[in-house]
């Protein structure tokens, strides 16, 4: 089963990364709250996890990617946009 979110600690903060369309939907309600960004204080970190997860949703911390891992991401979402016209870089 993949996670609706994924997060990674970022120093002062933590980013949040939808995974699944459920977590498309709660990660659009955390940056409604955070200015887009999707990012919360570390100190808040464990606050939200509860409250994600009491709200249904999982989430589990980023995996660390290898640089091939990285690429092939990027080379996917490249793809994506450039084949799929309704999409658009932010």
């Amino acid at each position: 089963m993949k996670n609706d979110l994924t997060y990674k600690k970022q120093g002062l903060f933590a980013a949040f990364i939808p995974e699944t369309l459920a977590g498309e939907t709660a990660w659009r309600t955390i940056a409604e709250q955070t200015q887009g960004t999707g990012k919360v204080f570390t100190a808040q970190l464990p606050a939200v996890l509860t409250q994600l997860r009491k709200a249904g949703y999982t989430v589990q911390v980023a995996k660390k990617l290898t640089k091939e891992e990285i690429d092939k991401e990027m080379a996917f979402l490249l793809d994506t946009i450039t084949t799929n016209p309704t999409i658009t870089a932010p």
